[in-house]
């Protein structure tokens, strides 16, 4: 087993060589001789307006907001006295308007702010105006990454929020929807070995006629191996079996138990988490089982059929424990390329690591593929709980289609995603790199990437972590085609593309997350067609640094229209490397807003508007 498959990559997000802007041969030569005709001005101009300046003192902040009042907490760095700073709220000066908690002196660690602010707000930035280092913004948060505080609100939280002050949905059965029909399961090419044994739990209450081993409610994993190398058939009756190691699973296999609800599996081991149901070798099935605490399942293997499987990190007493693995639904490509994997009705509920997670060793520097892999009548819900709340990682999804591996032909129907600490789905193709963010790789290649009438809601309400960033209902990058999803409520975007390309969105929905889609980081070829974003927080659809967006026949209605605008092109943060223009896109929209705000910003070239609005 390779060390690696027991930890995750930092997330890097700066752009790859190919995300930066693309020019012609003849625009290179030219901008190169420009640069050397007119690099001192430039220098003198970039100095002057204190981008070689860096920043003020540091200074970090949270912000809490229950859509009438911020507070905006002092959680370290410089003392500042009155007059040494100023507090923008959206780009206004509100300094005058805010007032310390209790008390008067200095914004200093440990110390509030509060001021009034009716809904939305979409950016707090705190700039410095002292002498003790350059003038100039020292500190920022937005509206994805504000605290809920208000008391209705089922993920409000104690301000400000301390590493282990979660909130948590209510913990509910997966609601019903009506799906349009899946797929039927795929069958495995060919049976399983000869033989069938039966393994009773200690508690089984019904032994049928045949080939039976007993555990005795210690090591269970024992006897379960010993019938695995036995039989082609294993079937573990009804109760609950307790393990301590890991589960090998040999090939042409199938093991199965009496039902999710029926037959469990208690993993625990105090020395060492990462204890997997393991499957490295081919033609095998697992079916009709639950398992609890460190258990999960490993697939390092092609032809794998997962079915009615329920995955969780708690223990029958209640107990939450630490997950060793990426996944409580695994894809490790460990040794070779992996291909004809299917989860079919599995749920990943109350996990300290992903639902599902799809990976790659990397130590031997060979790109590896995961091809065919199918997920259909999934759900992945309360999925990670942050690293000081027990979980292994602080970038904790539902669904983590892709991360070090090459993806081709990934198929995602008919799936949930619920409450999970980072975002519902999430791939993420891009640089290989190691733990300092040295390129060590090639980009890893996603190619036909489907999700179809899958949704994702409320995903990152949850998360406390001061790094937190995705929080979206899908995080998709390139080369992907997403039919008839839906996001509700999710804390960043509903629909959330970073350095994107070729891309197509068709009769997707965003009901009430921040941002209904959010396209930025030099995307390109980007289509939305017939789409709808219904009541975003802040603003439907937020662009910038893309090109070649086509935008046909939106529907954006409710937004919040945080700085007047219902949908906002061309600003990015006030971040210069990223507030760049849209450009060579189409914007085909009908928008319904509040009274007074501009439908759309039309900052950009080559674009072209049809913007249908009431009274325009």
């Amino acid at each position: 087993m390779a060390v690696a498959d027991r930890g995750q990559r930092p997330r890097f997000l700066s752009l790859s060589d190919d995300e930066q802007p693309r020019l012609s041969p003849t625009a290179v030569a030219f901008l190169v001789v420009f640069l050397v005709v007119v690099g001192a001005a430039i220098g003198a101009v970039l100095l002057y307006l204190g981008v070689f300046a860096g920043q003020g003192p540091p200074l970090e902040i949270e912000v809490g907001y229950d859509g009438e009042t911020l507070r905006v907490h002092h959680a370290g760095g410089v003392d500042l006295a009155p007059g040494d700073f100023r507090l923008l709220v959206d780009g206004e000066d509100r300094t005058r308007d805010a007032r310390l908690e209790s008390g008067t002196g200095n914004f200093s660690a440990g110390r509030t702010l509060v001021l009034p602010a009716p809904s939305p707000v979409q950016g707090v930035v705190v700039r410095y105006e002292g002498d003790e280092g350059p003038r100039g913004p020292i500190a920022r948060r937005y509206a994805e990454a504000f605290v809920p505080t208000g008391a209705d609100d089922p993920w409000a939280m104690p301000f400000p929020p301390e590493p282990r002050s979660t909130p948590r949905a209510a913990e509910v059965p997966p609601p019903e929807y009506a799906f349009p029909p899946a797929p039927a399961p795929l069958p495995l090419p060919g049976e399983p070995r000869d033989g069938l044994v039966f393994v009773a739990a200690a508690d089984s209450p019904a032994i049928p006629p045949g080939t039976v081993l007993y555990c005795d409610g210690s090591s269970d994993e024992e006897e379960i191996n010993g019938a695995l190398v036995r039989a082609g058939t294993v079937v573990l009756l009804e109760g609950t079996f307790h393990l301590s190691r890991r589960v090998s699973v040999p090939s042409n296999t199938t093991l199965m138990g009496l039902g999710k609800a029926r037959t469990v599996l208690a993993f625990e081991n105090a020395a060492d988490p990462y204890q997997p149901i393991q499957v490295a070798a081919p033609h095998v099935t697992i079916r009709d089982l639950q398992l609890q605490g460190q258990g999960f399942i490993r697939v390092s293997a092609s032809h794998v059929r997962v079915r009615d499987v329920l995955a969780t990190s708690r223990m029958p007493d209640g107990r939450r424990l630490p997950s060793g693995g990426n996944g409580m639904f695994f894809v490790w490509a460990d040794r070779d390329d992996i291909e004809d994997v299917e989860f079919y009705g599995c749920t990943a509920y109350d996990c300290s690591t992903h639902g599902f997670n799809m990976n790659q060793d990397f130590t031997d520097r060979v790109p590896r593929t995961v091809r065919g892999a199918r997920f259909v009548n999934c759900y992945a819900a309360l999925c990670g709980h942050g690293v000081a709340g027990g979980s292994r990682s602080e970038w904790t999804t539902g669904f983590d289609l892709q991360e070090g591996q090459d993806l081709v032909d990934c198929r995602v129907v008919n799936c949930i995603a619920e409450s999970n600490w980072e975002s519902g789905f999430h791939a993420e193709p891009g640089s290989r790199v190691d733990a300092s963010g040295r390129e060590i790789g090639p980009r890893t290649v996603c190619e036909g990437l489907v999700l179809e009438n899958c949704i994702s809601k409320n995903n990152g309400w949850r998360n406390t972590a001061p790094g937190r960033f995705f929080m979206s209902g899908f995080y998709v990058h390139r080369n992907a085609n997403l039919t008839g999803c839906q996001s509700f409520h999710n804390r960043n975007a509903g629909f959330y593309v970073q350095g994107g390309e070729d891309l197509l969105f068709e009769d997707c929905t965003d009901r009430g997350s921040t941002y209904g889609w959010l396209i930025v980081k030099a995307s390109r070829e980007i289509t939305l067609r017939n789409c709808t974003s219904d009541r975003a927080g802040v603003w439907a659809l937020w662009a910038a640094y893309a090109s070649r967006l086509s935008i046909e026949d939106f529907t954006q209605t409710g937004a919040g229209s945080a700085r007047g605008v219902q949908s906002m092109l061309g600003w990015y943060k006030d971040d210069p490397r990223y507030s760049r223009a849209v450009t060579d896109s189409v914007f085909r929209i009908a928008a319904s807003g509040p009274a007074g705000t501009v439908p759309i910003t039309r900052e950009g070239r080559g674009n072209r508007y049809e913007i249908e609005a009431p009274g325009g």
